[in-house]
C-alpha cells in the first residue's frame, strides 16, 4: 500500500520582502506544509520561473509547485500584475497549481478582484503563520495533500 503524501511537494512564495520569504520558508519547511520551497521575488520573476521550468522539463505540471503564496503589493509587478500574465500563459498547462494571496491589504477591492482568479484559492494576511497554514490545510482544494 502506498504511502499517502503527507504534505505539499512544492511551493512558490512570491514576495519583495526577504524578510517575508525567509519566515514563509522556514515556516512551510518546519512545520512540515512542504518538502520543497522556491521564492521569486516580484511578479515578474515568478513569470520567469515558469518560463524556466517550462524550458527545463519535459513535463512541467510535474516539476511544477502545488502552490502559490503571491504577494499582492511588490514594485517591478505587482501580484495583479502577474496573475492576468499567468493566468493565459500557464492556468490550464498548470491545472494542480493553486495560488493563496498572502497579503496585509485590507481594501475590500482586492478580496472581490481575487475572487475573479479561478486559481486563487484563498486569500490570508501577512505574516505567514503557523494559524494560516492550519487554516490553509482545511481548504478542500488542498486537504489531499495532508
Amino acid at each position: 500500500m502506498e504511502k499517502k503524501q503527507q504534505m505539499i511537494r512544492k511551493v512558490l512564495c512570491v514576495d519583495d520582502d526577504s524578510i517575508s520569504l525567509t519566515i514563509s520558508q522556514l515556516l512551510l519547511k518546519r512545520t512540515g506544509f512542504a518538502a520543497d520551497v522556491d521564492t521569486a521575488i516580484d511578479g515578474s520573476d515568478a513569470l520567469d520561473y515558469f518560463e524556466k521550468l517550462f524550458a527545463a522539463n519535459s513535463s512541467p505540471a510535474e516539476a511544477a509547485p502545488e502552490l502559490i503564496l503571491l504577494d499582492i503589493n511588490m514594485p517591478v509587478m505587482n501580484g495583479w500584475d502577474f496573475l492576468q500574465e499567468y493566468m493565459p500563459l500557464y492556468a490550464s498547462r498548470l491545472p494542480a497549481t493553486k495560488i493563496v494571496i498572502l497579503s496585509s491589504t485590507i481594501d475590500p477591492e482586492d478580496f472581490a478582484l481575487a475572487k475573479q482568479y479561478p486559481v486563487v484559492i484563498q486569500f490570508i494576511s501577512k505574516p505567514l503563520s503557523i494559524e494560516n497554514l492550519d487554516e490553509l490545510k482545511s481548504n478542500e482544494l488542498i486537504q489531499p495533500y495532508f
